[in-house]
């Protein structure tokens, strides 16, 4: 079998097998609920067999071996030799978790999910699968053509009866619908990846000596499949410290007045342009205190002020910060609350953090739905114009001088209840133009666990931003991240607001 062929297969199977084994553990947990019924045995059965012939076929020859042992102890209730009671349901629970695991670290070996040119799926269905790669290179094409359709625009708007005027608005419509149809294929459903989770949060929860439920809702809903490729790792990270630090061990929640089993939430939201995901645990909470000891020791604050939750974040995600006192198999994985925020940051997204003591922690990541095409506001800085995506953009409010201090050498603005620092655009950019106007807007934006104001000289509008890559001069700054033409024809720069912090 050739490389290619075996990827294409490689990637069925995993499709596949993570679609038969999730629906195969709700049937499981329907099943509790009704054990001496016949039918959910049946389904199982049909289920394991399936996946056990697909990972035959790749030669995954220990995993086939595994199913198969799954099956024969499947065997037993279905042919009489054995009641299925909540004690054995609970077994078969475990050996379905592991088998999620293993057909995981199987298609890993196999060098991960590369997405193949074209796979069949069931029997009543056809999934076509497109290299992301040549979705782009559609995509940069699209953007072109988007970019010259303006320029058409500016021309025929001397004469909007003219037959270039026509043909013009004909075209627009066109890309219109070819735009849409391009960004709905690079689309795919959050339970590609949010279905993995449930088994590896049980599995290190029984590792752990702990019991949890583990909640999945709204993995209906789609993002750009490069979102998609870069949620693993930071999910993954998230439920393992919720797991393995949040929740506390049976007889600790009972000793809190909690029940032994503890509750992890996975739930996806749409939110105007974006799509959040929050990852909810019901356990301990973090230890501010501790958290605030450890950082004082390291330099990183002063003072005996509480930590926000703001504040806490943004200490938790600096590279290398750690409370363990020991090295151990869950916080000695390599892969920290920065790498975390980083892959975020790579895409556009966010990440907010909200804990009580007590009580528990929730992580809340804000992802963009699309990329290549961006829902930004449009901000001027003497005649330059730059776009900040709103994924990060919380409020717009006037500049008040008034209202801003100086605090430890750095500008902050008072809002409400809350002392926000500051950055000056134009200092930002080292512009050197006509000064400033007398009144200036402040853009709010939430990056790396803060809130920050972005002085601005005016802000000009929102604009759907089909955003170009750009060469890189030495020098240019890393929150310069693409660029984009305005509907006036002119140039705007992408500023990333979450790198600038």
């Amino acid at each position: 079998m050739t490389d290619l062929r075996r990827a294409k297969y490689v990637a069925l199977f995993a499709t596949e097998a993570r679609s038969l084994l999730a629906g195969g553990r709700r049937t499981l947990d329907a099943w509790r609920d009704t054990p001496a019924d016949a039918a959910p045995a049946e389904e199982l059965f049909r289920v394991l067999h399936t996946v056990k012939g697909m990972a035959a076929s790749l030669d995954f020859t220990a995993l086939a071996e595994r199913v198969h042992a799954v099956e024969t102890t499947l065997s037993e209730v279905r042919e009489g030799r054995r009641v299925a009671d909540r004690g054995w349901l609970s077994l078969l629970a475990q050996d379905l978790d592991d088998l999620a695991i293993r057909c995981e670290d199987a298609i890993l070996a196999e060098g991960g999910d590369a997405a193949a040119p074209e796979a069949p799926a069931a029997a009543a269905t056809r999934i076509v699968r497109v290299d992301l790669e040549r979705l782009d290179r559609l995509f940069e094409a699209l953007g072109a053509l988007v970019t010259a359709r303006q320029e058409l625009d500016r021309q025929a708007a001397a004469d909007a009866l003219s037959p270039v005027a026509r043909a013009a608005q004909a075209l627009g419509r066109h890309l219109d619908r070819l735009q849409d149809d391009i960004l709905a294929v690079r689309l795919a459903p959050l339970a590609e990846v949010l279905e993995r989770l449930p088994p590896v949060g049980r599995d290190l929860a029984r590792q752990l000596g702990k019991d949890v439920e583990v909640v999945i809702d709204g993995d209906d809903l789609e993002v750009d499949r490069a979102v998609l490729d870069l949620l693993p790792e930071p999910l993954l990270h998230l439920l393992r410290n919720a797991v393995g630090h949040g929740l506390e061990s049976p007889d600790e929640r009972r000793t809190a007045g909690k029940r032994p089993i503890g509750r992890l939430t996975v739930q996806a939201h749409r939110d105007r342009d974006a799509v959040v995901i929050e990852v909810r645990d019901d356990g301990r909470g973090i230890d501010r205190e501790r958290v605030a000891a450890k950082a004082r020791a390291a330099g990183i604050i002063e003072g005996d002020d509480a930590l926000g939750d703001d504040a806490l974040l943004a200490i938790l995600a600096r590279p290398g910060f750690s409370t363990a006192t020991e090295l151990t198999e869950l916080s000695g994985r390599g892969v920290g609350l920065d790498t975390v925020v980083a892959r975020l940051h790579a895409v556009g997204a966010s990440l907010t953090l909200t804990t009580v003591a007590g009580r528990g922690t929730a992580f809340t990541i804000r992802l963009p739905t699309r990329l290549g095409i961006v829902r930004s506001l449009v901000t001027g800085v003497g005649e330059e114009r730059y776009a900040v995506p709103l994924t990060h953009v919380r409020e717009l409010v006037a500049w008040d001088p008034a209202a801003t201090r100086i605090d430890d050498g750095r500008t902050v603005l008072r809002l409400r209840e809350e002392w926000l620092p500051v950055l000056d655009l134009r200092r930002l950019l080292r512009y050197h133009g006509a000064a400033p106007p007398t009144e200036r807007p402040a853009v709010v934006f939430e990056a790396n666990g803060q809130r920050i104001a972005l002085l601005a000289d005016r802000v000009v509008g929102q604009v759907e931003a089909v955003v170009q890559p750009i060469e890189r001069p030495r020098g240019m700054p890393r929150w310069i991240t693409g660029a984009t033409v305005l509907d006036d024809g002119r140039p705007a720069l992408l500023l990333d607001l979450a790198s600038v912090v």
